[in-house]
């Protein structure tokens, strides 16, 4: 996997999760759904690729055996 852009993604990642914070912090009717849902689908989508790039990169694994930490 190309991990090159973990840092970008990473990024992006902690960016809709404070924007989605303000939003929830809103009054419920004032909130956009839409655009909350559309949100959240992107959130999931940038941590299941920021799992696997942690993964290829090793960065949850033990520097001597291997083992997983998380």
């Amino acid at each position: 996997m190309l991990t090159s852009f973990y840092g970008v993604f990473k990024e992006k990642y902690e960016r809709l999760k404070k924007d989605l914070e303000k939003e929830l912090k809103r009054a419920k009717s004032d909130r956009r759904r839409d655009w909350m849902k559309a949100h959240i689908k992107e959130i999931k989508d940038l941590k299941q690729t920021l799992k696997e790039m942690d993964e290829s990169m090793g960065l949850h694994t033990c520097p001597k055996c291997g083992y997983k930490l998380k």
